[in-house]
């Protein structure tokens, strides 16, 4: 798609012009954090019980460490899920990283 001679269409111009405005976005998507996603989305204890989740914490461990009830964990960990849009502490904890709110 490139070169000295290129010979390109009238219509063939506008659709690479587009597939490489959405090659763009993707990829900027893709290396930056969601611009929706602020730092201010996930509370700190919701952010510290998904980094305990992310070293392989359970609930109760979590718990321990942070001196709260595993029933507490939880309710952050599902409060951080419902935020995030992730159907579980796995999804929310990769999305967390991605959106960089956590770090590892």
């Amino acid at each position: 798609m490139s070169g000295v001679d290129l010979d390109l269409s009238s219509r063939t111009k506008p659709a690479l012009h587009l597939m490489a405005m959405y090659a763009f976005e993707r990829a900027r998507e893709l290396l930056e954090p969601n611009p929706h996603v602020g730092s201010g989305l996930l509370t700190p204890r919701e952010r510290e019980a998904l980094i305990w989740a992310a070293a392989g914490k359970s609930a109760a461990d979590t718990g321990e460490i942070l001196g709260i009830t595993e029933r507490t964990v939880t309710a952050h960990i599902a409060s951080a899920c419902q935020k995030l849009d992730a159907v579980n502490k796995t999804q929310a904890v990769a999305r967390a990283l991605q959106y960089k709110l956590i770090g590892m």
